[in-house]
Parts: C-alpha cells; structure tokens; sequence
C-alpha cells in the first residue's frame, strides 16, 4: 500500500490530492475497484480526478510482480541447481574418503602380512642357530675352563696395578692441591696490583686536574700582566710628555717673568703630579717583580708536575708490563691446572674402566659357573623346544597359506582400487587444458622456452620492455589462456628443483611490489622452499605433509563449485584443496620457478601433457 502511494507520488507530484488506499478494499482478483460513479459515494476526495494515473499504477504494479515473480522462479531454479551440485561433490569427497580408507586398510594388511612373513624366517633362523649354539657349547665348555683361570690371573694382576694407580692419584691430588694454593696467592696478588694501579690513576686524575686549574691560572695572571706592561709603558709616555712640558715652562718661566706665579703654582701642581707618578711607578715596578716571582714560581711547580707526569707514566708502563706478565703466567697456570684436570679425569676413566672390568670379570666368572649348571638343563630343553618349534612351523605353515589366500583377496581388491583410482583420474584430466606461458606477464630475469612451456630463473636481467601486466620484482608469469567458467585442469614438472610457487590467481592481482600470496590477495597457490618445506598460502598458511616428494604436481579448478585442488600425479595423491571460493573474475594459470640459488634451483618448470592412467 505504501508502494502504490509512492507512486501516486512519483506519477502526480504537484501534490494533487489522491484517494487514500486505507478506504478501498481488494477484489477477490487481486485488483483495485474501479472509480465509477457508485464508488464515488463514498470516497471523500473533494473532486474526481482523471483515470489515467490509476491504471498507470496498475500497470506499474503489474510489472513489479511480475519482476517479482520472475525472481523468485530463478532464485528457487538456482538453489536447486546449487543443491544438485553440492549432493554430488558430497558423493565425490565421500568417494574420495572411502578410497583413502580403503587403501590405508590395504597397507596396514601388506604390513602384517610382511610382518608375519618375517617372524617365520626369523624362527626358522633361530631353530638353526639353537642348533649351531648347541654344539658350539659343546665344544667350548673346556676352553671356558681354561679362560676362566686365565681371567683369574689377570683380575689379581689388575689389582695390582689398580694400587700403584690409587697412589699415583693421590699424589696428583696433592700436587693439586698445592697447585691451586700457588693459583689463589697469584689471584690476590693479581687483585692488589689491580687495586694499586686503579689508586695510581686516581691520583693521577687529580693532578691533572690541579695541573689544570693551575694553567687556568697561570693564563690569568698572564693577562693581567700584560695589561699592567700596557698600562706601564702608557704611563712612561706620559712621564716622558710631562718632562717635555716641564722643560718648556722653564723657558717660559725665564721669558715670562711677569707669569712667574702662575707658572709657579702651575710647576707645583706639575711637581705633585710627577711625584704621584713616580710613586705609581714604583708600585708597578713592585708588582711586576711579584709577578715575576709568581710565574717563576708556576714554572717550576709546572716542571715539578711535568716531572711526576713523566714518573707516573714509567710506573704505569711497568704496571702494564707487571700486570701482562701476571696474566701470562695466569694463563700459564691456567693451562697447567686445565692439564691437571684432564689427566686427573683420564686417570679417573681409567680407575672407573678398570673397576668395571673387575666387575665385568667377576661377573663373567658367575655367569660361567651358571652357565655350567645351565648348560645340562638347556640340552634337555632343547629337544622340548625343538618339539614346539616344529609345532610351531607347521601352525606357520598353516598361517602363510590363510595369508597367501588374504593376499590373493587384497591384490584383486587392489586392481579394483586401481581401476576407481583410474577412473577418478581419467575424471579430473578430462579437463586438462593446453596451457602456454605468457612472455608479457614474465619478470624481467626469468627465461622462457620456444615452446613457452617452460621458466626458469635466469639470475640477470633479460631487457624486457616493462608493462602494466608485467610481474615486478616477484618472479612469476601468468599463462595465456583466461578462464572465467567451467572447470580446467593443468599439469607442472617440478622434479630437481628446491623452491616454486603455482596455482591461479585473479587478473586484477597485484603485480608490482612485494606481494603477499593469500586468497585475500587474489591468489590460491602452494609452494615449495628450501628443498623439502611445503606449505599451502592459505590463510593462515599451512604446513603440508607429504612422504614424498612429487615430481609432478597437478592443479584442478572448479569455477563454479568455487574448488581449487592440488595433486601428487605421480602418486595421485590429494595435497591441498582451497573449497569455498569466490573468484568474481577471470583467473589465469601461473607458476614461479623461484631463484636460482647458486644452480642449486636452476632446473625449469615446465607445462606437461596429463597422462590419464600410467601403467
């Protein structure tokens, strides 16, 4: 009701005023009542309006659902086709599931077949080596009599010389305990020197540190003194101005006469003047000589620090050479403790050697002695045994002909196995496409064949005009062949090589910069690093186990079913599926051969023909 007001809205929009849908109700068909002029009555529009926008909005009402409609059959005809394809990849994944099974259950039965196969060689070896044992027992009982006294003598001979080495290692433990007394004097005195050596450069720290301050002063009092020579030598032109003057006023005072007590007072004043520069004279001249006596005096105290200074660096360099020498002989005590050691642990090894052939003697003689009395007792048991043996061979016998019949029933189980395998493979390789790699996709250091069905790494770069499509740096290269429908499969030699990368990937990949491989990204791949690590670049990545290592590995993609699968071929085993995917494009094949390395990775990938079902 709202929708057909809105479009009242849309089709009437000076704001004419329509009857309001809330009064009318709905005829059995579905249709709205026609404003004749019963129906007129009872509507309280102010005045009639035109039909034309009326049946305007049924016809737009019609086509809604009509859409509508339309819809909804193609939804319903799309989940039942999405339905129809997942009961039968359900039957396939469950296919796949039981023929897993049924091979590990295969494997498991060969291994205990084998097993048994085994234990029947191995009893029947151990009846025949009962048998030689019994004789050779026989035989030796009387030379194990003559070893026996043998040992005797030698284990009193190795008493003795375990003795004279019990002494001669309580002498080494003497010798280190004394060792290691010399070692601790050695280390206390090591560690006075040390304490001494670090005073001496404290000491010597403060009387460079004095020796500085003393220059600072010395440097001061240097500048006053030129001042004060400045100030000297000023007042000594003064003076010498002064006696000009002076000698001048008494010309003048012989030719003026009549200014003579002017003059006067003027020479008095001149008088006192000259006597208070002499006095400022000799003050300067006092205080010059005290400075003198003040830089005589840093002189020497500066040749006395020089002296020390050259001293302390005599007895530091007969330091350094005391305490090197220390170290030397520390190192040399070092070494003859380590000796010590090590021959102290040898003697050790052997005392312990020694003890345990004492044992090893002692035992051996018990278990002669036992073996004697046993020997008897196993020379009758050993005809029991044989008995049981025989029991047992013909019960084995019994076992290998129900194990040759289990084998018969597993071998022709296994050429069904074969057959569905072959048939599951003859499946996916139906899809198989001719993939050719593309020359404008490739980075610029790889090296593609004539053919352009094999890359490999080419370690320098091959001047290649750059463009958009092209990968850079990441060494891979998209095939020629685009799919944005259906299924497809391809088919890569990966044999001699230790790193690679395939699968497929979007064309709006990113092809320049570092990438990261990941469904995110626009790529579903696997790859191969470091000879023997397989991991699938998913996200997160996972680690794959495989027992073998493939050499040629199989890509399966399912546009629709959103499937991409990864094989063994050589195997046909299943090494990784991404499930769930949504593509959203056109997705290309791609493969890179990884670097180099040294010609350790430099054999090619390369596009191979599927074969269905190898014999």
């Amino acid at each position: 009701m709202e929708m057909t007001e809105g479009i009242y809205r849309q089709l009437d929009p000076d704001g004419v005023d329509r009857p309001s849908m809330d009064k009318h109700e709905e005829t059995d068909t579905g249709e709205f009542p026609c404003k004749t002029s019963n129906s007129r009555e009872n509507l309280e529009a102010p005045s009639p309006q035109p039909s034309g926008p009326w049946k305007r909005a049924a016809v737009c009402l019609g086509l809604l659902c009509a859409l509508l409609l339309s819809a909804i059959a193609l939804l319903s005809f799309k989940m039942m086709e999405n339905k129809q394809l997942q009961t039968s990849y359900k039957e396939k994944l469950q296919m796949q599931s039981g023929y897993d099974n049924m091979a590990i259950e295969y494997q498991q039965l060969q291994i205990t077949y084998n097993n048994l196969k085994t234990e029947n060689s191995q009893l029947q070896t151990s009846n025949r080596n009962l048998s030689r044992e019994k004789l050779q027992l026989q035989g030796s009982f009387d030379p194990l009599n003559r070893e026996k006294l043998g040992l005797q003598t030698r284990n009193d001979r190795l008493n003795a010389e375990k003795s004279s080495l019990q002494n001669r290692y309580n002498n080494l433990l003497r010798e280190k305990l004394q060792l290691q007394t010399g070692y601790n004097n050695l280390t206390e005195e090591n560690s006075q020197l040390v304490d001494s050596y670090n005073n001496l450069n404290t000491e010597k720290t403060h009387l460079q540190t004095s020796y500085n301050n003393i220059s600072r002063e010395k440097s001061t009092l240097q500048t006053k003194w030129d001042d004060m020579n400045r100030e000297n030598s000023r007042l000594n032109s003064s003076y010498t101005n002064l006696n000009r003057e002076k000698s001048e006023l008494q010309a003048s005072y012989n030719r003026l006469n009549q200014e003579r007590s002017q003059l006067l007072d003027r020479y008095n004043n001149l008088t006192n003047g000259n006597t208070y520069l002499q006095t400022s004279y000799n003050n300067l001249n006092r205080e010059k000589s005290q400075l003198q006596t003040s830089y005589n005096n840093l002189n020497r105290v500066k040749s006395q620090l020089q002296t020390s200074n050259n001293n302390l660096n005599r007895e530091k360099s007969q330091l350094e050479t005391s305490y090197n020498n220390l170290i030397g002989e520390k190192l040399q005590l070092e070494t003859s403790y380590n000796n010590l050691t090590k021959e102290k642990s040898q003697l050790q090894t052997s005392y312990n050697n020694l003890n345990r052939v004492k044992s090893q003697l002692q035992t051996s003689y018990n278990n002669l002695n036992r073996e004697k009395s046993q020997f008897e007792t196993s020379n009758s048991n050993l005809n029991k045994e044989k008995s049981q043996l025989q029991t047992s061979y013909n019960n084995l016998n019994r076992e290998k002909s129900q194990l040759q019949d289990k084998f018969h029933t597993m071998a022709a189980e296994k050429d069904k196995l074969q057959k569905r395998l072959c048939n599951l493979r003859m499946e996916i390789t139906k899809y198989a496409v001719d993939v050719t790699l593309d020359p404008d996709t490739a980075e610029n250091h790889l090296i593609l064949s004539a053919d352009e069905k094999q890359v490999r790494d080419g370690d320098s770069p091959q001047n290649r005009p750059d463009n958009p499509k092209r990968f850079d740096p990441i060494g891979c290269v998209f095939g020629k062949q685009g799919f944005t429908s259906g299924r497809f499969y391809y088919e890569v030699e990966v044999s001699g090589k230790t790193g690679w990368d395939l699968g497929v990937a979007r064309e709006s990949i990113n092809r320049k910069g570092d990438i990261t491989a990941s469904p995110e990204n626009g790529d579903w791949s696997i790859w191969l690093r470091n000879g023997d690590e397989y991991k699938a670049l998913d996200t997160p990545r996972i680690l794959l186990s495989l027992k073998e290592k493939p050499e040629r590995v199989g890509v399966f993609v399912d546009y629709e079913a959103g499937l991409v699968s990864f094989y063994d071929t050589d195997r046909w085993n299943l090494m990784y599926s991404f499930r769930g995917v949504s593509f959203k494009e056109k997705i290309y094949p791609f493969v890179c051969p990884f670097l180099n390395d040294g010609g350790k990775n430099s054999s090619p990938l390369i596009i191979v023909t599927p074969i269905a079902c190898p014999k």
